[in-house]
């Protein structure tokens, strides 16, 4: 059974809400790239349904899983929507994602098919010579053409299918809670739900234009992306996040809602040419997946005249928090629960027993879009207690009921706002021969909008002693993960640091 909500969500998934929009505002512009090419309501469904008619051609069905492997742009959101279309599972993973690591999330995940470009085909053509492949941007032996698919398409005689609300529409291959990677399924009605408590949030509506940089295969760009499509708003979408360029992209786009790491913020305040009437267009920006400095926060309010809010929420459960738009005299905290969230601070080692004003514990939550669960039953089991999920965070609240970050208890690394898990670092660690034992941990940067860097303790097997290097190591690893998983120091140790 569903939790009783407050909000009235006017549709129980993203492609009723699509629908809508086809009968209401065909004609208008949902999506704009980089580069200036838009997309119409009535465009995005035509694309999406053709392309999804192409794929049950394919074989493609109901509950069936297809991999979207696609830096942002409008064939990841056409493929996203042709995919629910279907009634399939859509496994976002990071086009970044590489070698043993990618191997490991196909043959977990076992897609029907996978949506990429020619670099990942090209950089990965081993891995992925196993599966039926479909290219957004070439044409090549034994890959399909994405633009073939939808020109050889039609629309006639296609409905999309009808889903559950508790249909799994969505996978990402995450899992922070339990600290290792695996899949974390969310349902159909968590797609519409949680973007659109959030952008009831915020206010988003109508007249809204949203810059969407960070990436959709990480939360963070999934949720601003869905968040202005469940409320209306209009999307600017760019592949990558550029200092330089996303001011202009704000400034010609009249963006008015742009969400970032810290870590952005920081690189458009040190831009000391910027010229405040760039971003004038802009009524709230917004800082997720990272501690922000109340230095960055104040100083861009001071110099741009635009509120920095931070917010929180995690792979597992969307947005659970925002911080109040009149933040100035609340600065650090993560804000109080937006609507349909119910929270409270619990004892870390007894999560039945719920912690007082002032007391540091971890944050337990409930919301209609929380994760459905892990595909490993055990983890999902341990990452609940009587319904409540245990974010593995540790905060203390406050008498206006705003949260602070304290910490966290779950094994997690976080490095420019990417979330890495020690765990799958020290799996592949123990694969080389001189690795004994071995645990990875986080060291702080000497920047504080970095983060933390990978760092390695291994103890090496006797007979490997003094004829192997850290460099070695640290190569072994860091050729088989994406760039921001690399391991920066190895240190070896004859007992490793207590676990």
């Amino acid at each position: 059974m569903p939790m009783p909500t407050e909000l009235n969500y006017p549709h129980q998934n993203p492609i009723d809400a699509l629908l809508e929009y086809l009968r209401s505002r065909p004609n208008d512009v949902l999506l704009i790239d980089e580069h200036g090419l838009s997309l119409t309501y009535e465009e995005l469904y035509n694309k999406s349904a053709k392309l999804a008619n192409s794929l049950s051609k394919l074989g493609i069905n109901y509950g069936d899983r297809i991999v979207v492997m696609l830096s942002n742009s409008a064939e990841a959101i056409i493929s996203l929507f042709a995919a629910w279309m279907l009634g399939a599972a859509t496994v976002i993973i990071d086009p970044l994602t590489i070698s043993e690591d990618l191997d490991y999330q196909l043959s977990d995940s076992i897609p029907k098919v996978i949506i990429t470009d020619k670099s990942v085909i090209e950089r990965e053509s081993t891995v992925l010579s196993k599966y039926r492949v479909i290219s957004i941007d070439t044409a090549k032996e034994n890959v399909l053409s994405f633009q073939d698919l939808l020109s050889a398409s039609s629309l006639a005689g296609f409905k999309p299918v009808e889903v559950k609300e508790d249909d799994v529409g969505l996978i990402y291959y995450y899992a922070g809670i339990a600290g290792r990677t695996m899949q974390v399924w969310h349902t159909y009605f968590s797609l519409y739900s949680g973007p659109y408590a959030f952008g009831e949030a915020i206010g988003l509506n109508h007249s809204d234009s949203v810059l969407v940089v960070a990436q959709l295969s990480h939360i963070l760009g999934l949720t601003e992306f869905m968040s202005a499509f469940v409320r209306g708003a209009r999307v600017v979408i760019a592949r990558h996040f550029d200092a330089k360029d996303t001011p202009g992209l704000i400034h010609r786009y009249g963006v008015t809602v742009f969400a970032g790491v810290p870590l952005m913020f920081d690189q458009i305040l040190d831009n000391k040419d910027l010229s405040p009437g760039m971003l004038s267009s802009l009524r709230l920006a917004l800082s997720a997946a990272a501690p922000l400095q109340p230095s960055t926060q104040l100083g861009f309010y001071q110099r741009f005249g635009v509120p920095l809010v931070q917010f929180y929420g995690l792979t597992e459960a969307y947005t659970l928090t925002v911080q109040p738009i009149k933040y100035k005299d609340v600065t650090g905290t993560v804000g109080s629960a937006i609507r349909d969230v119910e929270l409270k601070i619990v004892d870390p080692s007894d999560p039945s027993r719920e912690l007082g004003i002032g007391e540091t514990g971890e944050l337990a939550v409930k919301a209609p879009w929380v994760m459905k669960g892990y595909s490993d039953p055990e983890d999902t089991r341990r990452a609940f207690y009587n319904g409540w999920l245990l974010t593995g965070d540790l905060m203390v609240m406050d008498n206006e009921r705003l949260l602070y970050f304290r910490g966290v208890r779950k094994r997690m690394i976080k490095y420019k706002g990417y979330p890495i898990f020690p765990r799958d670092l020290e799996i592949i660690l123990m694969r080389h021969p001189a690795v004994k034992e071995a645990y990875v941990t986080g060291e702080q940067a000497e920047d504080p909008s970095i983060g933390q860097l990978p760092v390695a303790y291994v103890i090496l097997r006797d007979e490997y002693k003094g004829k192997v290097s850290d460099r070695e190591l640290m190569d072994f690893v860091n050729s088989r993960v994406a760039f921001y998983k690399k391991l920066r120091k190895v240190y070896f140790v004859d007992n490793l640091p207590i676990k």
